[in-house]
């Protein structure tokens, strides 16, 4: 079973969905989305809707929770976890070792298994003010990062 993790760059959530959908029809999947996307209605959709959306996919409920994802290491190991979209918030997170929310537990608990952590991040915060927490999390056994680019270099220049 893979885990899928979404976190809050609500404008990359369709796309996110697309690959999610697309793996769906290969494997087992395991979503989990973080306590701000499960609450967050925004111009991209409704959290409700998202939520539901992504549980029609997986063909199950979606961990919120940290307690809920506190299992996903030892206990209840995933082949792998993906993290996409991966905000930078999150990914500052990972970096230092901070599990207060649902897809930073699940990090953690997978990483603590020497499991594979695939990350894809939102490009707007991979491109700032990311660049020592891209640095530190490319140094660890069993976290990759999705090749990246920016995504509007003119009007987001940082």
């Amino acid at each position: 079973m893979i885990g899928y993790a979404f976190c809050g760059s609500f404008c990359t959530a369709a796309e996110s969905m697309k690959i999610l959908a697309l793996l769906s029809g290969n494997t087992e999947l395991r979503p989990i989305v973080s306590g701000n996307f499960a609450s967050t209605d925004t111009r991209f959709g409704k959290a409700a809707e998202l939520v539901t959306r992504i549980e029609e996919i997986c063909g199950r409920r979606v961990i919120k929770t940290v307690a809920e994802a506190e299992p996903l290491g030892p206990a209840e190991p995933l082949e792998a976890l993906i993290i996409a979209p991966c905000t930078g918030n999150t990914l500052a997170k990972i970096a230092h070792g901070i599990t207060d929310s649902s897809v930073t537990m699940a990090a953690k608990a997978h990483l603590r298994a020497d499991r594979p952590l695939l990350v894809a991040l939102a490009s707007n915060d991979a491109m700032s003010a990311n660049l020592e927490n891209i640095a530190r999390l490319s140094l660890r056994k069993n976290v990759y990062l999705v090749p990246m680019k920016q995504d509007d270099p003119i009007k987001k220049p940082y």
